[in-house]
């Protein structure tokens, strides 16, 4: 087996802090794999930034790779691709296989709001049967799946891990599968990325544990009060998301109640967590700031501290499915079709 990791990961200027966080916490944790490349597709990064983040990686004697995205960007407004919350770096890891030379075979993407406290070398020895990329079942797309076009027994996977099989993601054309989708079909959804791969790579994604993309609503809510109470149709059981929590080793920390654990003042379920690993990185002296919360956003905040969680999550389950209602009819509104 090669005892090599290559990660990936892709961000713009504003996210650097976080990025840097995330990967300080993979090069401590992976101190031990003898050959560690981490690819870097950014956009518009600064001088400055990619000093720092050259230096943290070189303290622990590792590779650092940026790559020029620029081409990647005029391919996605060629095609007609929107940007997400105004930056095309989310939508980069599609094209992939366009940057990365043909002897990297197996890369692990990584959002910039992950922390890892374990080691990934196992997740690269897996057997993933066959499919193309490995992933972990998103915990909150249940009624979203049906609104891109997803059955309800099909799986719903969340982007911000995501294990890609190079050789076969390049034998099975997916980066031209992704644009002729793009062009010939719909190119704009309310989670671009994450829905583009769940529906192209639909029957070729191999499903990963939940412990290597532990999600927030897991840190907020019990096993049994989630699965009571949000009735996935297709999700891991109770016993596979106790063993998730007792040896996670990738929490994503996306928002929860608005909010990310950067944000002063947050109450997200794994801000501990994350503070942990921005106080031994290079980032520590980060200044953190309130975030601009709606009134919808300041009363959830509220009531997820008064009220027993038995009685918010049914308020938040109902106020996720008028979020994804909304973007959803938001995304159809403003998307285009170059056939028309």
């Amino acid at each position: 087996m090669s005892d090599r990791l290559a990660i990936l990961y892709q961000f713009n200027e504003k996210y650097v802090p976080y990025a840097g966080v995330s990967m300080y916490s993979v090069l401590y944790h992976n101190r031990h794999v003898s050959d560690i490349c981490i690819y870097i597709m950014g956009e518009n990064l600064s001088h400055d930034a990619q000093v720092q983040i050259e230096q943290m990686v070189s303290s622990f004697q590792r590779k650092v790779v940026f790559i020029d995205t620029e081409f990647l960007v005029r391919k996605m407004k060629k095609i007609d691709m929107p940007t997400y919350r105004g930056s095309y770096a989310a939508n980069m890891r599609l094209f992939l296989d366009m940057v990365l030379d043909e002897s990297v075979e197996r890369i692990l993407y990584l959002d910039s709001d992950t922390i890892v406290t374990a080691g990934l070398d196992e997740l690269f020895h897996i057997d993933m049967h066959g499919k193309a990329v490995g992933m972990v079942l998103d915990s909150l797309g249940f009624s979203h799946k049906k609104q891109i076009g997803l059955s309800d027994d099909d799986d719903y996977y969340n982007s911000g891990v995501i294990l890609y099989d190079l050789r076969r993601w390049r034998e099975r054309g997916y980066c031209e599968k992704i644009v002729r989708h793009i062009v010939e079909q719909r190119n704009n959804y309310p989670a671009p990325d994450q829905d583009l791969l769940n529906i192209v790579c639909r029957g070729d994604i191999f499903r990963l544990d939940a412990r290597y993309n532990f999600q927030p609503v897991h840190g907020a809510f019990s096993d049994r009060l989630f699965l009571k109470i949000m009735r996935p149709q297709v999700y891991y059981n109770a016993d596979q998301m106790d063993e998730a929590r007792r040896k996670t080793i990738v929490y994503h920390c996306f928002r929860f109640l608005g909010e990310f654990p950067w944000h002063a003042g947050n109450q997200h379920p794994f801000g501990k967590v994350f503070d942990r690993y921005l106080q031994r990185s290079p980032w520590r002296d980060y200044s953190k700031r309130k975030t601009d919360a709606g009134i919808i956003i300041k009363i959830e905040k509220i009531l997820y501290r008064v009220l027993p969680r038995a009685v918010f999550l049914p308020i938040f389950k109902y106020a996720h499915a008028l979020f994804l209602y909304q973007s959803e009819r938001d995304a159809l509104k403003n998307k285009t079709n170059k056939l028309m």
